[in-house]
C-alpha cells in the first residue's frame, strides 16, 4: 500500500481538480479494478448468454460455476492476503526488492496447493462433467493468482498498462464468447472467461517483472510473518466470513435452487448482492486517496518524533494535528459514502429496472437492504484499516470477529423468517462493525503515547512458532537440493 500512497501523493498534491480526479482513478485501478472487472465480465457473460439464447437453467448453471470459482479463490487468497501484504510492505520499506517477486510465486504456489486439494475435491464430488471441472479449476487458479497479484501491484506505478489490461480482458471475453457461440463450442462462454483472466494474469506478471528484480529462487520467508502477525491473519479470515457468509447461507435457504450436482445458488439474492457491493468502492477509493495521502504524512511525522528527535510539546502538538486531520478525513469519507449509498438505493434502483437484468420487486428490496449494509460495512472497514494502521491488531481482530459471528448467526435466523427479511442479518452485522470499530478507534487514540511506548514488550520473545518451523524446514530442503 505504501508504494501506491507515495505515487498518489505526488499526483494529488499538484492541487488541480483534474490531478485529484487522476489520483482517484489510480487508486480505483489498483484497489477496485479487479472487482469491477469481475462484475463487468459476469455481465458480459450474461449478455452473451442472452445473445446465444440460453435457457434460464443453463445461464444460472454457467454463472454459478463462475461465482463459485470467484468465491473459492477469494477464500483461499484471504488466508494469505493480510500477512503477505504486511510482508511486502516491510520488504519495500527495507528496500529488499529482490525478495518480493519470489515471495509472490512461492505464496502463490502454496495457495494453489491448498486450493487444488480443497476446491478440487469439492468439484470432483460435485457430479459435474470432467470438462467443467477442468475449466473451473483453471479459472479458480487464475483468479487466485490475480487477487494475490493486487497486493504486489500497489507498488507498481504502471497504471496505464493495468488499465489497458482490464479493458482488453472485457473485449477478449466478448470476442471469444461470440466466436464460441457462432462455432457452437461446448462450454464456450466458460472457456472465453478463462482466456480473459489468463490474459490478465500474464499481463500482471509481466508488469511485476518490469518493476521488481528478477529472481527464480523460492522465498517462503513470509511464513515467519504469520507467527509475528497472526492476528492479522485472523482479521482477514473474519472479514471474509462476515462479507460473504450471508451469500453462501442463502444458497441453502428458501431462495436457493440447484444448478447441477452439489452446486446451488440464489440468483435473486446473488445478483442484488453483486451490484450492491459496488457502493463500497466509494469508501475504498476515498480511503486510499484522501485518508492515506493526506493523513499518512502527519502519521509518519508523529511516529518519527519518538525516535528521539522531538520534545514532549512537539509530540503533543503533532498528535493533535494528526488526529484532527484523521477526524476531518473520516467525516468527509462518511458523507461521501452516505451520498453514494442513497443514490444507489433510490436512483440506482430506477436504472437497474431499465437494464435487461430481470430485476423484479423482490430483487429491488434486497438491493436496497444490501446497499445500506455494504455502505455501513465500507465505513466500518475503513475504521478497521485505521486500527491496523495504529497497530491495534488485537482490537481489529475483536471487531472483525463480532462482524463475522453476527453475520453468520443472523443470516441463518432470517432463513426461518419471511423472505423479505433476508439480508437483514448482514445489515445488522455491518452496523455492529461500524459501531465497534468507531468506538475502538476513539478509545485507542485517546492515549496514543501509552499505546506507542507503554504497550511494547519489555522482553523480546524467543519462541519459535509453527510457521517459522515450517519456513525453516522448507529452507533446509531447498538448500539440500
Amino acid at each position: 500500500m505504501a508504494g501506491l500512497g507515495f505515487e498518489l501523493r505526488k499526483v494529488y498534491n499538484k492541487g488541480s481538480f483534474l490531478a485529484k480526479q487522476k489520483a482517484y482513478g489510480y487508486a480505483g485501478i489498483i484497489y477496485v479494478g479487479p472487482m469491477i472487472l469481475g462484475i463487468l465480465l459476469i455481465l458480459a457473460v450474461v449478455y452473451l448468454s442472452v445473445f446465444g439464447r440460453f435457457g434460464n437453467s443453463e445461464r444460472d448453471h454457467l454463472l454459478g460455476l463462475i461465482s463459485y470459482s470467484i468465491l473459492a479463490s477469494l477464500a483461499i487468497t484471504n488466508i494469505f492476503s493480510m500477512v503477505v501484504t504486511r510482508y511486502v510492505s516491510d520488504m519495500l520499506y527495507e528496500e529488499k526488492f529482490e525478495k518480493i517477486l519470489p515471495s509472490y510465486f512461492s505464496s502463490g504456489a502454496m495457495m494453489l496447493g491448498i486450493g487444488f486439494v480443497s476446491y478440487g475435491l469439492f468439484l470432483f464430488l460435485s457430479g459435474i462433467p470432467l470438462l467443467e471441472i477442468v475449466l473451473n479449476l483453471l479459472l479458480f487458479s487464475e483468479l487466485c493468482l490475480i487477487w494475490h497479484a493486487v497486493n504486489y501491484l500497489t507498488a507498481v506505478k504502471d497504471y496505464r498498462s493495468i488499465l489497458k489490461t482490464f479493458a482488453m480482458a472485457i473485449l477478449i471475453t466478448l470476442g471469444a464468447g461470440f466466436l464460441a457461440l457462432s462455432l457452437s463450442i461446448p462450454y464456450g462462454l466458460l472457456l472465453s472467461t478463462c482466456i480473459a483472466y489468463a490474459y490478465i494474469l500474464i499481463q500482471m506478471i509481466r508488469i511485476m517483472y518490469r518493476y521488481f528484480p528478477k529472481s527464480y529462487e523460492a522465498n517462503f520467508e513470509f511464513l515467519i510473518w504469520f507467527d509475528e502477525y497472526f492476528n492479522l491473519f485472523k482479521v482477514g479470515i473474519y472479514l471474509f466470513i462476515g462479507l460473504f457468509a450471508h451469500i453462501v447461507i442463502n444458497w441453502f435457504g428458501p431462495l436457493s435452487k440447484g444448478i447441477g450436482g452439489l452446486f446451488r445458488t440464489a440468483p435473486v439474492y446473488d445478483v442484488s448482492a453483486m451490484l450492491a457491493y459496488l457502493v463500497t468502492l466509494v469508501s475504498t477509493v476515498s480511503f486510499v486517496v484522501s485518508v492515506e495521502v493526506v493523513f499518512y504524512p502527519k502519521f509518519r511525522k508523529y511516529y518519527q518524533l519518538y525516535d528521539g528527535v522531538g520534545s514532549v510539546d512537539k509530540i503533543n502538538q503533532t498528535e493533535v494535528d494528526m488526529l484532527r486531520t484523521l477526524r476531518n478525513e473520516l467525516k468527509y469519507l462518511s458523507w461521501k459514502q452516505l451520498l453514494a449509498t442513497l443514490l444507489a438505493m433510490f436512483v440506482g434502483i430506477v436504472l437497474l429496472g431499465v437494464l435487461p437484468l430481470g430485476f423484479n420487486s423482490q430483487m429491488k428490496g434486497y438491493f436496497q437492504t444490501l446497499c445500506l449494509g455494504y455502505g455501513l460495512y465500507a465505513v466500518g472497514n475503513v475504521n478497521l484499516l485505521l486500527l491496523l494502521y495504529f497497530v491495534d491488531y488485537e482490537g481489529g481482530k475483536d471487531c472483525a470477529k463480532w462482524f463475522a459471528g453476527i453475520s453468520v448467526i443472523f443470516s441463518i435466523l432470517t432463513q426461518f423468517m419471511d423472505t423479505s427479511f433476508i439480508g437483514y442479518g448482514f445489515l445488522l452485522a455491518s452496523l455492529i462493525l461500524y459501531l465497534t470499530t468507531s468506538a475502538r478507534l476513539t478509545e485507542y487514540t485517546k492515549d496514543l503515547p501509552y499505546r506507542v511506548l507503554g504497550s511494547q514488550d519489555v522482553v523480546s520473545r524467543e519462541e519459535v512458532g509453527f510457521f517459522t518451523k515450517l519456513y525453516n524446514t522448507l529452507e533446509a530442503r531447498g538448500n539440500d537440493e
